[in-house]
């Protein structure tokens, strides 16, 4: 069973759940905000995104955490689940955009997500420590959790499931942050082919999650397309 959150999920860790729900950057002509949603990687639970959505909810955007079981399934699976949630998070009509912001496996997630039917509201996507090339912890595990599908699929080995899908889909704009000092994934191997952008942040695999500079830079690649929208 896949866990989602709901909307008291978000709530900041002192429980005041009303500050900073302020109109999203770039909101529709009609006062609709634009919602930032959140998931995790593997052998994570969502609670590890908190800070991160605290901080995003500061910037201005409504923020939705969405949890599930990891170590079972595959991506694939995951990916209809995620892409489904949009969908659903759509039919609302509240949001003027729906934004992703993933960790690690959650971008594989995401990839096999942007494979199937997505909402005209979907807008850009960042990555954080992205096994886009696959994962050498992954290759090292795999005598031990040969059981686990989706950690199977993130293999750093050619002819992995992660090294078999397609580059960034044409239309969406999708930034990758990679960990500097990330002992999970190589930082060649967090590149996508067809990313928008691509900047490194010194810090360590789950650290990205939590550094304010983090969240600073996917403001700005959510608004802009671009990490420094300067550059």
């Amino acid at each position: 069973m896949i866990a989602t959150a709901n909307e008291s999920d978000t709530a900041e860790p002192n429980g005041a759940q009303n500050e900073a729900e302020h109109a999203a950057h770039g909101a529709a002509a009609d006062g609709r905000p634009e919602l930032v949603v959140l998931t995790h990687g593997i052998a994570s639970t969502r609670w590890v995104m908190l800070p991160l959505a605290w901080r995003m909810r500061r910037r201005g955007y409504r923020v939705r955490l969405l949890g599930y079981y990891s170590l079972t399934g595959s991506n694939r699976r995951l990916g209809r689940w995620l892409a489904k949630n949009v969908r659903r998070l759509d039919a609302t009509g509240k949001y003027s955009r729906i934004h992703l912001v993933v960790h690690s496996m959650g971008s594989i997630v995401t990839r096999c997500a942007l494979e199937e039917e997505m909402p005209a509201s979907l807008g850009r996507v960042v990555m954080l420590g992205p096994p886009n090339g696959g994962s050498h912890m992954a290759t090292f595990l795999q005598r031990v959790y040969w059981f686990s599908g989706p950690l199977m699929e993130l293999r750093d080995q050619p002819d992995s499931f992660v090294n078999r899908l397609p580059p960034a889909p044409a239309g969406v704009d999708i930034g990758v942050l990679a960990a500097k000092h990330d002992n999970v994934i190589a930082l060649e191997r967090t590149h996508l082919p067809g990313q928008a952008d691509h900047r490194v942040v010194n810090t360590w695999h789950t650290g990205v999650l939590w550094r304010r500079e983090t969240a600073d830079l996917a403001a700005n690649f959510l608004q802009h397309g671009r990490f420094d929208p300067a550059g």
